[in-house]
């Protein structure tokens, strides 16, 4: 992202806040609420999956609150201020306080709505309250779906036109804009040859250009939604963690083919991608609920695990106070980028020190050429896994919920949820996951 770029996005979002402090006191009328979840998660493996869980449990996987503004100025004329505080986008060790909404809405006549400011891409069937527990019944909305951009936000321009055919209610939105946040890449290794990679966790300053079109039927309770969406996420590569990206020919050739590959080639500075997404909700007899989502996130110009198809089904059915559900979800990289893992991973040791250790800058040599495959590898951002869950809610009162879910993730050839140990792999491995959480709005 480039400075002036980022100064302009600040500026707006700077005077879009400015604006809306400032003209609130002369609103019709101003209306309050906010939100929360408390949530624990604890798993059986004592590596960190999805950032925090692992054997010792945490509670920063869900736990987030939040408070929101809604302004009217007139009958066509309104903002949005939304805040939250929840585990940081550049730390996994703090926790932050952020502005997501920030926008003015015009309402020109009652089928259109035109927005500006800070505002949810609308991506999925939940986009605009997977922060808000209350609203859906899962313990939590399915990452193999909910992960497939770098940023659910953007600061921008949105524009919604709405229909009433026989067949019910259609909407489209259309929307662009940009946003600068943090991308978390893991790796398993140090590697001392330029460019340099530290293990564990980094956090990558990027910017997303984004913008789609997203059509919306509601036929009497139940939902269909389609989307196609174009980003253009900015990187570094003089950032740790970032290397060139290398054809499997290359990489397949065995450990001297492998440590020549790591030499710096020609440099990737931005991905393009174009992400599909499809999602319906629908009410069956006896009271029972279809979910599903769908989404294909393609990247046109670089090889990379973030190439993936990613999806889930979930049956649910109302019980008075309770909604138990079973889902299955998926989310798998192409198959060439898993095969590309496999051979970077595989020639982590493919080097040897013929000198038996005795020339030490020789043997320096060998270690770090191995060690950067494991990095090449982990810096494609692979994915391979799926996810069986048995879980429940409970209504407490309308605005209330708990929630109780029990999960069981099997990792294939790897995946970017999981920190693997160094020198390790996780392959082949099931992760259980138990969840509880209390769920509420004011």
């Amino acid at each position: 992202m480039s400075s002036k770029t980022m100064k302009t996005c600040l500026a707006l979002s700077g005077a879009i806040v400015a604006c809306l402090i400032s003209i609130a006191a002369s609103a019709v009328e101003t209306s309050l609420s906010g939100f929360g979840t408390l949530g624990y998660a604890k798993s059986n493996q004592p590596y960190n999956f999805e950032r925090f869980i692992n054997n010792n449990g945490t509670v920063a996987r869900d736990s987030v609150a939040g408070v929101q503004a809604d302004i009217k100025f007139s009958d066509s004329v309104g903002a949005t201020v939304q805040g939250k505080f929840a585990p940081s986008l550049k730390s996994d060790s703090a926790w932050d306080a952020t502005l997501s909404w920030a926008f003015l809405s015009w309402r020109p006549t009652n089928d259109s709505l035109i927005r500006l400011g800070k505002q949810r891409v609308p991506l999925y069937l939940y986009s605009e309250s997977q922060d808000v527990g209350v609203t859906h019944d899962f313990a939590r909305l399915p990452s193999e779906m909910y992960s497939i951009s770098p940023s659910t936000d953007y600061v921008g321009a949105s524009l919604s036109k709405t229909w009433n055919p026989s067949l019910g209610e259609l909407t489209l939105d259309g929307y662009a804009g940009n946003i600068a946040t943090d991308w978390r890449i893991y790796q398993r290794d140090n590697v001392p040859l330029p460019p340099p990679a530290q293990p564990g966790a980094s956090f990558k300053h990027i910017s997303v250009d984004s913008g789609g079109l997203v059509l919306t039927l509601l036929r009497d309770e139940d939902k269909y939604r389609a989307g196609i969406h174009k980003q253009t996420t900015a990187i570094n590569p003089s950032s740790p963690g970032y290397y060139s990206l290398f054809s499997a020919a290359q990489l397949g050739l065995g450990g001297g083919a492998a440590g020549a590959a790591y030499m710096q080639q020609a440099p990737v500075t931005s991905v393009d991608s174009v992400v599909f997404t499809l999602g319906t909700e629908i009410h069956l007899p006896q009271d029972f609920r279809l979910i599903a989502e769908y989404g294909r996130r393609k990247i046109t110009n670089a090889v990379t695990g973030i190439d993936t198809n990613g999806g889930y089904l979930a049956l649910l059915k109302d019980i008075g106070a309770w909604t138990p559900y079973a889902s299955y979800a998926l989310i798998k990289s192409k198959s060439e980028v898993l095969r590309l893992y496999q051979a970077m991973n595989g020639n982590a040791n493919g080097l040897t020190d013929l000198t038996g250790g005795g020339v030490p800058a020789v043997t320096a040599a060998v270690n770090a050429l191995n060690a950067s495959q494991r990095v090449l590898a982990d810096g494609l951002l692979p994915y391979d896994q799926y996810t069986i869950a048995l879980g429940t809610s409970y209504r407490l009162t309308p605005k209330q919920k708990f929630k109780f879910e029990w999960a069981r993730t099997h990792i294939g050839v790897a995946s970017s949820f999981v920190d693997a140990p160094s020198f390790g792999n996780v392959s082949n491995q099931n992760i259980d996951v138990l969840s509880f959480s209390y769920n509420f709005v004011f």
